[in-house]
């Protein structure tokens, strides 16, 4: 088989939080466009939402059989920034582990990993962000609700329970 008809996947850089659009763009023109998503738990306007966010925020993978003749239809493309390139030669990614990026779900060990730390959970360490107790670091020992849980810092020598809203605290 000729190098002009085998198919590879490149690596194709979106604007900021545009990857959606990008992809949608590309696909209206025939390019055939992967972008890994995941679904996380984050806070919202003061309650856990679950969410649906590209695996890697700012990047999208593309099938071409001809990179030269498509590379310019790509990087002109509504909500792509750049084709991505390590000096003159294009990123490239191996198709298996495209297929198997996509192929990710929220039962794999690694998602679970990654949905764990997208909210603070009891036992974490955290940051206190706002208020009198600014700087310290607390641990949660319970969740309060949707929006905010109780921690345990130490102050002045003795362990003090304390009641934050999840924004005001950051692992």
């Amino acid at each position: 088989m000729s190098e002009q008809g085998l198919e590879r996947w490149y690596v194709v850089q979106a604007k900021p939080r545009q990857e959606l659009r990008a992809q949608a763009n590309l696909e209206n023109q025939g390019i055939e466009a992967a972008l890994p998503m995941i679904t996380l738990e984050r806070i919202r306007r003061g309650k856990r939402t679950k969410v649906r966010e590209p695996l890697f925020p700012g990047y999208i993978f593309v099938k071409l059989s001809n990179y030269a003749d498509k590379f310019y239809k790509i990087r002109s493309t509504f909500g792509v920034s750049k084709v991505l390139q390590f000096g003159t030669s294009p990123a490239q990614i191996s198709g298996e582990l495209v297929q198997n990026l996509l192929a990710l779900d929220g039962d794999s060990p690694e998602i679970k990993e990654l949905q764990r730390h997208a909210v603070p959970q009891v036992g974490d360490k955290v940051h206190i962000l706002e208020g009198p107790f600014k700087g310290l670091i607390a641990e949660i020992i319970k969740l309060d609700g949707e929006s905010r849980c109780i921690v345990l810092l130490d102050f002045l020598h003795k362990q003090v329970r304390a009641g934050f809203d999840l924004t005001e605290v950051q692992r």
